[in-house]
C-alpha cells in the first residue's frame, strides 16, 4: 500500500496509507465542424484541468515515526563575522598562504548525541592546523585537519572530511571510530559560484564546499550549540573572519500517534487554515522558455507580512507527494523512489527521463534542511489545495478510511 504525503507550509508532512488514487486530466478542446467540407476543425488553447482523488485508511501507529537526526554544517563558501556578506576569505590577501594562515588554529567545538546521551562532559573538537597534528582521544577528543597542502577551499573540505572520518573519540568512556556516531558529506555551498570567482577569477563553482555532518542516532537531544573560537598562541581569541558553522539542529523525536490522532491533525489542517497570502512564481508562467533561478523568482507575501510563523498559516496544505519507482532516471540502474509531477508553464516538461529528483527532496535554506515549497519550486511535488475531505469510521475493520479531493494548482 503506497504512503503519499500531504505537504505543509512548515515543511512538515502527513503520510497517509492509500488504497486507491485517481488522477483525472480533462484538456478542454473547442471542436467545430466545417460547413460543406465534412471536416472537424479543433481549437486546442492548452487548458486542461486536472483533479487527484485519493482514497485510504487511517490505522495506528505500530511504531514512532518522524523521528530525525541533527546535523551541523560547514560552508567554505559562506562569509561569517566580519568577513562580510561575500567570500569569507575576501577581506584577506589574495595569497592562498595568507588564507591558511587565517585558518590555521580554526577550532569547532561540538557533542554526538551519544556524547550528549552518555552525559560525561564528552565532547569533539576539530581543529584546522597548517601542519600536522596528533589527535587526542579522550573526554574532550581533539581531531586535527591538516590544511597545508591545500591550495583552495575544495581542499580544505576534503582535508576536514579525511580527518573527521579517519579519527576516533570517546563516547560514553569508550574509543568508538566517529564514523559509529555520525557521518560526514558534502555538496555545494551557498555562495559556490561567489567564492569559486574569487579565488579562481573564472566563472564556476565547487562542488564540495559544504560539509554536513549528521547524527547517525535520531531524537531532538542531537540538537546542541557548536562552539567556534581561534586558538593562538595558546590563548584563545575570537575567529572573526570565519566560514559559516552552524549549530546541530533539525533533531526531532519520533512521534507514535493513534487514527484518532492522525484525524484529528488532518481536521485541523484541512479545517480553518490560512494560506497567508499569494504564493507567486514567475518561473510557473515562463515555464522552459526563460530559465528564472527559483530564489530570484518567487515570492511568498506571508514572509514578507511576517506571518509565516502563525499556527494558521504553517499548517496550511500547500501540495501532495506521490510515490512511484523508476528505472529510466535511476543511475544506479536499480529502482529508485520519485514523485509524480504535472508540467506547468509553456515548454516545461517532466518526462519519466527527466524526473531524477529524489523522492521527498531536502535543501539547505540558512543552513537549516527544509523541504522546498511545490508552489515556489517545480519538481519537487505537486503544488495544489485540498478541495474535499471525507473521513469515515468502518467499525468491522476498525480503522478510520478517507477520501480526500485535490486540485492541483501553481
Amino acid at each position: 500500500m503506497p504512503m503519499i504525503q500531504l505537504i505543509r507550509r512548515d515543511s512538515t508532512i502527513i503520510e497517509l496509507e492509500a488504497t486507491d488514487i485517481q488522477f483525472s486530466f480533462l484538456r478542454k478542446v473547442l471542436v467545430h465542424t466545417v460547413p460543406l467540407l465534412a471536416t472537424r476543425a479543433a481549437l486546442d488553447l492548452n487548458t486542461p484541468e486536472v483533479g487527484i482523488t485519493i482514497n485510504g485508511i487511517i490505522t495506528d501507529d505500530e511504531q514512532a515515526k518522524g523521528d530525525s537526526s541533527a546535523e551541523m554544517t560547514l560552508d567554505l563558501s559562506l562569509a561569517f563575522g566580519s568577513a562580510g556578506a561575500g567570500s569569507w576569505y575576501q577581506s584577506l590577501d589574495t595569497t592562498w598562504a595568507s588564507v591558511k594562515t587565517e585558518m590555521d588554529g580554526a577550532s569547532i567545538k561540538f557533542s554526538t548525541k551519544g556524547q550528549i546521551d552518555a552525559d560525561l562532559g564528552e565532547s569533539i573538537e576539530l581543529q584546522l592546523k597548517n601542519g600536522s597534528g596528533s589527535n587526542v582521544v579522550a573526554t574532550a577528543s581533539i581531531i586535527y585537519a591538516n590544511i597545508s597542502s591545500t591550495t583552495n577551499t575544495s581542499g580544505v573540505s576534503s582535508a576536514i572530511k579525511t580527518a573527521l572520518e579517519a579519527a576516533s573519540i570517546k563516547v560514553n568512556g569508550s574509543t568508538v571510530a566517529f564514523t559509529t556516531e555520525a557521518t560526514v558529506s558534502t555538496k555545494a555551498g551557498q555562495a559556490a559560484s561567489v567564492s569559486y570567482h574569487n579565488q579562481n577569477g573564472s566563472t564556476g563553482a565547487y562542488t564540495d564546499e559544504m560539509l554536513v555532518v549528521k547524527n547517525k542516532a535520531t531524537g531532538a537531544n542531537g540538537n546542541s550549540t557548536v562552539a567556534v573560537r581561534k586558538i593562538a598562541s595558546s590563548s584563545s581569541t575570537n575567529w572573526t573572519k570565519q566560514f559559516f558553522v552552524s549549530d546541530f539542529s533539525g533533531g526531532v523525536d519520533g512521534v507514535k500517534m493513534t487514527r484518532g490522532d492522525k484525524l484529528q491533525d488532518l481536521i485541523n489542517s484541512i479545517t480553518n487554515p490560512s494560506a497567508g497570502g499569494a504564493l507567486i512564481s514567475p518561473n510557473v508562467l515562463t515555464g522552459s522558455l526563460i530559465d528564472l533561478p527559483d530564489s530570484i523568482a518567487s515570492f511568498d507575501s506571508a514572509q514578507f507580512l511576517r506571518i509565516d510563523q502563525a499556527k494558521a498559516v504553517k499548517k496550511y496544505i500547500i501540495g501532495v507527494r506521490i510515490p512511484y519507482e523508476s528505472i529510466v532516471s535511476s543511475t544506479s540502474g536499480n529502482r529508485e523512489l520519485r514523485q509524480f509531477l504535472i508540467p506547468a508553464g509553456p515548454g516545461t516538461d517532466h518526462s519519466a527521463e527527466s524526473n531524477t529528483q529524489d523522492f521527498d527532496p531536502v535543501e539547505i535554506i540558512n543552513n537549516k534542511p527544509v523541504r522546498p515549497n511545490p508552489f515556489l519550486q517545480q519538481g519537487v511535488a505537486i503544488p495544489c489545495v485540498v478541495q474535499g475531505f471525507d473521513p469515515g469510521y468502518e467499525a468491522g475493520d476498525s480503522v478510520w478510511t478517507y477520501q480526500i479531493t485535490l486540485m492541483p494548482v501553481e
